[in-house]
């Protein structure tokens, strides 16, 4: 303890009435101290003149020494004291500070790193004299969105810190730290609740001297749990009254400290040490929190924010707003999208998490947002409210492990997605948005509502029966002038119908037994048949049953549900509220008893689609069905688990091949059904097959402006780019040349169509016209770049046609790829100047774009180096990398589990 020494030199050491001595620890903070310093100077500080207050600088045996010039600068009232056998602890160099001060009201800030605001002088002043016996306290906060403990991991760096400062001006305006800034754990809402700590103190000499200082017992590095005792102890003292700051704060600098930037892990362990050294001297027992007698200052309108945030929502207890009576929902911050598409996704979740009131689901999404664009989230008023909210009461429930899970999932990382489910479902084995993320990572989109859209669309069928209507979202697939048919005992359709649709509500078997069907199909055959109702077995078998009663040779039933999640979720009756029933047993129940057909399932989310065509091959004899459910009825999901492939003939979830098969078994099967001519190439489509495709004939028949191509490119752009036209694409050429390309994609994707060019020449402006827009500048400059990705959002398609030398290509990949939309497609051509030397590339040169594609290679494949490399977000995003003469293609598809198969005979 200090007493003797305290007291022994207030009497040496001449006092002056109504003055502030601030006593300011230093310990290898370079970087930090001259901003501190700068804080307390003049003319920062504001309503105080230099003969009101002294700064007193102790180096408590920094290496190097902290220099007097640099002290003195500040002002003729600053200070500078030097101990050079310093402890570890920083009690004795505060004591020591406290013998020097020649103030009658003396303030510690025992960690010298951190920024004051402006006012932090002048209300201290004022606080002392508002009770004989006032403590005067500052809250404490980080810079950045999230405590220090947490920031560095998630990518907060000092180089960001400086930039946060930068983006505000400081120190123009030292209030609008709080705009860059979060509360510290000891600091929370101090409005509204009490406080145990602060890294600021005030108090006058007689008080100092009347709790002996500091206790220079508290030895361990950083002084452990001195600051909180001496709060503690100064609170005990007779009429002791905490007075608060309004608006004034000490605002903490990442510098490695002992404490504010230990790991979260560490600083556990810390507070064990800690918590030890304090017991042993004052008795085993917890801290008292503390709550202000008074306020003192003003508020600054940065500050506002925070405070309206206090009063709707607090970690601690319910909010005054609630409290009194109002009903006030708190809102996410509104703030700047982040450029980073993964990011942005991650934030757009976190939004939703917080909205809903789950605070540490949407500050954990956004600390993942925060690694992958660390600049970007550094002063998240949206991190740092969630974060703030969480504290103390940190919920890691089922729902919030599905909430991880959900992120993970929407950035492509199936495999952490699926740990986080299961951690859910190991909680809660009901967690329904766990088994919906679990059937996701197993299955990648398009999922069963594109695929009704694309089946009723290809088909055209005359007729569509759906049995199993629930909100009516798959029936609103059915467009004009399709005749659509719904049945369902408890109908709930919530969405809007377009095609004539009769809902019945009733059992499809009630249904069918009176004959429901035959006035309305009036003879036709059904065109397409969707069986999606009762989940059982027995049920889907009857459905089937009906409904091929009505089919003719084009006709297509198909059955939802046939690829169980797990052996919980498929049994009857159902354990879970996701749930697929037995309906799988369908499956191998017609491969066996129904040769005549084709069965195959496309491997859909969430839950699988089977579809069965060939239909009117033989006399419809539904005798079958018996058997079906004597041979099937009682086998196990365990019998096929292993091999769900060949059990339940899983085909892969891709447009092409399955609609190859249907029309291989639809074409030309009898007059009655018009959608199997549909299914028939037309005959503009035909022409265009024989004789190139659309884009070839424009280049050949084109009289505008002119176009420079190798003609075997357009094939590749068929192939690649087909499923975009009349979809309303935004497609981003670089290098516009003389316009004419930028036209003929404008023809070929059609109306609605957003094509973006960029060309480093500004007479390209000139080719713009509705629906075209040319951004002038390099294709290497990130915020050209942004600029275009901040206006159009994700885009579907990038041709990389610009200037061909190798570092601007593999530049503008390296920035555009993660903005292209999950299904889109990214397209360099002209990748035969990797081999030239002009253009820096050479055959098997390093740096080169072909070389650089060959390492895209691996990582695509990363899942089977067998750890040697790491799966990335490329792997997780890409489905294909397709290479050409001149061109390589990369097609991207959130990649889910990937799976082999066997099928066939053995």
């Amino acid at each position: 303890m200090a007493k003797a020494d305290c007291r022994q030199l207030s009497h040496v050491i001449a006092m002056k009435p109504n003055h502030v001595s601030i006593v300011v620890v230093a310990y290898n903070i370079t970087r930090e101290l001259p901003r501190t310093l700068l804080s307390l100077a003049l003319p920062y500080q504001q309503g105080v003149t230099t003969d009101d207050y002294e700064i007193i600088v102790v180096d408590n045996g920094s290496s190097p020494a902290v220099r007097e010039s640099l002290v003195a600068e500040y002002g003729p009232n600053f200070h500078l004291l030097r101990i050079d056998d310093a402890s570890p602890s920083p009690v004795a160099a505060v004591n020591r500070g406290i013998q020097e001060a020649r103030g009658d009201k003396i303030g510690v800030m025992i960690d010298g790193a951190r920024i004051v605001t402006p006012g932090l002088v002048h209300f201290a002043r004022i606080g002392l004299d508002m009770a004989p016996t006032a403590v005067v306290a500052a809250p404490g906060w980080y810079l950045g969105s999230d405590i220090q403990a947490n920031a560095p991991a998630n990518g907060y760096t000092k180089a960001i810190e400086d930039s946060l400062l930068q983006s505000i001006q400081w120190p123009e305006d030292g209030y609008r730290l709080f705009e860059i800034g979060t509360m510290d754990e000891s600091s929370v809402d101090p409005w509204f609740s009490p406080i145990h700590e602060a890294n600021v103190l005030f108090m006058s000499r007689e008080v100092w001297q009347a709790i002996d200082g500091m206790d220079e017992r508290f030895s361990c590095p950083g002084g452990g749990l001195v600051n909180l005792d001496t709060l503690e102890r100064a609170m005990k003292l007779s009429q002791a009254q905490l007075i608060l700051t309004l608006g004034e704060a000490t605002f903490h600098q990442l510098h490695g400290g002992v404490s504010t930037n230990a790991s979260v892990e560490q600083q556990r362990k810390n507070w064990i040490v800690w918590k030890a050294e304090r017991d042993a001297l004052r008795g085993a027992g917890e801290f008292t929190f503390h709550t202000p007698s008074a306020f003192v200052g003003s508020l600054p309108s940065s500050l506002l924010p925070h405070v309206a945030r206090a009063t709707i929502a607090n970690p601690f207890r319910v909010a005054p707003a609630t409290a009194a009576g109002f009903r006030a929902q708190l809102k996410p911050p509104e703030e700047r999208v982040p450029a980073n598409q993964t990011a942005a996704t991650l934030v757009e979740l976190a939004k939703g998490q917080f909205q809903s009131g789950h605070y540490q689901t949407a500050a954990d999404i956004l600390r993942m947002a925060s690694t992958h664009a660390p600049a970007e989230l550094a002063a998240s008023r949206l991190l740092s409210s969630a974060g703030i909210l969480a504290r103390h009461n940190p919920v890691r429930n089922a729902a919030y492990f599905t909430g991880i899970g959900d992120a993970y999932f929407a950035i492509g990382d199936n495999e952490r997605a699926e740990v986080q489910y299961r951690k859910a479902l190991d909680l809660n084995p009901d967690t329904v948005g766990a088994h919906v993320g679990l059937a996701s990572t197993r299955m990648s989109r398009p999922f069963y509502y594109d695929w009704l859209e694309r089946l009723y669309s290809e088909l055209e069928p005359a007729v569509v029966v759906e049995i199993g209507v629930c909100d009516g979202v798959s029936l609103s697939k059915i467009k004009p002038p399709t005749l659509a048919i719904g049945i369902d005992p408890n109908p709930r359709a919530t969405v809007a119908l377009s095609a004539e649709t009769h809902i019945f509500p009733e059992t499809s078997d009630a249904f069918f037994d009176r004959g429901g069907a035959d006035a309305l199909l009036a003879g036709r055959p059904v065109g397409v048949g969707f069986i999606d109702g009762l989940h059982t077995f027995d049920q889907a078998l009857r459905d089937f049953a009906n409904l091929e009663h009505y089919c003719g040779p084009g006709s297509v039933l198909l059955v939802h549900d046939t690829v169980p999640l797990d052996d919980t979720t498929q049994k009857v009756p159902p354990t879970t509220q996701f749930h697929t029933g037995d309906v799988w047993k369908m499956v191998p129940a017609l491969k066996a008893l129904r040769p005549d057909l084709d069965v195959f399932t496309i491997a859909t989310p969430w839950t699988g689609l089977t579809v069965v065509s060939g239909f009117g091959k033989r006399r419809y004899d539904p005798s079958w069905i018996v058997q079906a459910g004597e041979r099937f009825a009682n086998m196990e999901f365990a019998e096929i688990e292993a091999n769900l492939g060949e059990a339940l003939c899983l085909v892969a979830n891709e447009w092409e091949p399955v609609f190859a098969r249907l029309r291989t078994n639809l074409v030309g099967k009898g007059s009655r059904q018009p959608q199997s001519e549909q299914l028939a190439v037309a005959k503009s489509e035909a022409k265009e097959a024989t004789m190139g495709g659309f884009l070839h004939q424009y280049f050949l028949n084109n009289s505008g402006k002119e176009i420079y191509k190798w003609l075997h490119y357009f094939d590749v752009y068929e192939r690649h780019f087909e499923r975009f036209r009349n979809r309303r694409p935004v497609v981003v050429e670089v290098g516009v040349y003389k316009g004419g390309s930028l036209e003929m994609w404008r023809a070929y994707f059609g109306e609605g169509a957003r094509i973006v060019g960029i060309d480093i020449d500004p007479a390209c402006k000139a080719y713009e016209s509705e629906g075209v827009e040319v951004f002038v500048g390099s294709q290497d400059d990130p915020q050209l770049l942004d600029r275009i990705v901040e206006k159009y959002g994700p885009i579907d398609i990038v041709i990389d046609d610009g200037s061909h030398m190798m570092d601007h290509v593999i530049a503008t990949f390296e920035h555009l790829y993660h903005h292209v939309q999950p299904n889109g497609v990214y397209f360099v051509e002209d990748t035969h100047t990797s081999y030239w030397d002009d253009y820096g590339g050479g055959l098997r040169k390093p740096g080169s774009f072909m070389e650089f594609a060959k390492g895209k290679l691996d990582e695509i494949n990363a899942h089977h180096a067998r750890g040697a490399l790491p799966a990335n977000a490329f792997t997780h995003a890409t489905d294909s990398i397709c290479v050409y003469d001149s061109i390589v293609v990369f097609e991207k598809r959130p990649q889910g589990k990937r799976q082999s198969l066997m099928t066939g005979q053995g």
